[in-house]
């Protein structure tokens, strides 16, 4: 649940402290040193190391287009990937292939085709475009035995602004029929372009839209991110859906009338106590300040034993033999078979 919690909340009890009291209204700041301090604590409970249960949230999912490696969205929360699958949307089967993606740090610009089973984040100002071009069909892989031959569907338009289609319109899940309830037939692709570029105001809202021929493209958020993909998805190749899980990244918080969230409200004693903790830091009472060490290591060590509570949870994990035992393996290129590539070079 989203917390109910303010960060006044949080430090209107400490104010009974008398080694607390000096929380707000230092050197007319009106809200500081409080939330400075409550800012630091908000990082730390929501840095890389701490992967909560109640901080994930799904990237928009989206098709894949042969040849294309980066697909931007307007996710502008993302702190860092946790896990990913692919799904063979067109599947008839039920229900529909599932491959594990492996997601990683930093995936390189590749031309290497193949079923893509790796995956990364860059900024959308980093992704790799394409470029627009006149009167072409802007093909879509739903409902089709292989993907279309299309341009890359992203593009910078003359003033700036990064237009791509947004394959996530079309609200498609595992769930989705493909082409077994649907004839292929009726399956438009997402449109031809017109003869002239489209554009849009400079530095337009992220999800505005242009119209251009019959295709419709969005305005990605400059400060959002891609999803990279590696290998890159073979021409005419089988369509993937792509579903990929984040941790969000430490909010901001502005004022002191702003809710914890997503710290929800039975982890709000951890909070308090990392702000009582980086108080003791702040003080000049000597009395104080000969604490914080303590109270610093307490609260490291009471966030991991509630982080390490998930523990109790079984692990959903798989080995994989990189080689035979009478070493070398089944298969040599593009990848020997391994916790990174475990699917044999036809992905299945």
């Amino acid at each position: 649940m989203s917390s109910t919690l303010t960060v006044q909340n949080i430090i209107d009890p400490l104010r009974t402290y008398a080694e607390f009291r000096p929380l707000a209204d230092i050197g007319g700041f009106e809200t500081e040193p409080a939330l400075s301090i409550a800012n630091a604590v908000m990082q730390r409970m929501l840095s890389q190391a701490m992967n909560w249960k109640w901080n994930r949230a799904i990237v928009p999912t989206f098709l894949t287009v042969s040849l294309q490696q980066d697909y931007p969205t307007n996710v502008t929360d993302m702190g860092w990937l946790e896990q990913g699958v692919r799904i063979d949307i067109n599947n008839t089967s039920t229900p529909k292939p599932i491959f594990t993606m492996e997601t990683v740090r930093d995936l390189a610009q590749t031309s290497y085709q193949t079923n893509t089973f790796n995956l990364s984040w860059v900024p959308n100002s980093l992704a790799i475009l394409g470029k627009w071009t006149a009167s072409t069909a802007y093909g879509a892989g739903y409902g089709r035995a292989t993907t279309p031959a299309t341009p890359i569907q992203s593009f910078r338009d003359v003033n700036g602004n990064l237009l791509f289609i947004n394959s996530n319109s079309l609200g498609l899940s595992i769930n989705s029929p493909g082409y077994s309830g649907t004839p292929i037939s009726t399956i438009p692709p997402f449109g031809t372009s017109g003869l002239a570029q489209p554009s849009l105001p400079a530095a337009s809202a992220a999800g505005a839209t242009v119209v251009d021929g019959t295709v419709t493209w969005t305005v990605a958020d400059p400060d959002g991110y891609a999803i990279r993909v590696a290998p890159i998805p073979s021409f005419s190749g089988l369509c993937w859906l792509i579903s990929a899980l984040y941790q969000k990244k430490p909010p901001m918080l502005t004022s002191l009338g702003q809710t914890l969230d997503p710290v929800p409200d039975e982890f709000s004693y951890l909070f308090r106590q990392g702000l009582m903790a980086m108080l003791y830091q702040h003080s000049v009472e000597p009395a104080a300040a000969r604490k914080a060490g303590p109270a610093y290591q307490q609260w490291e060590e009471d966030l991991m034993i509630a982080l390490r509570g998930a523990d109790r949870e079984r692990e959903d994990a798989s080995l994989y033999p990189s080689e035979g035992l009478m070493g070398g393996g089944p298969y040599t290129l593009p990848f020997p078979i391994g916790p990174a590539y475990p699917f044999s070079p036809y992905g299945w």
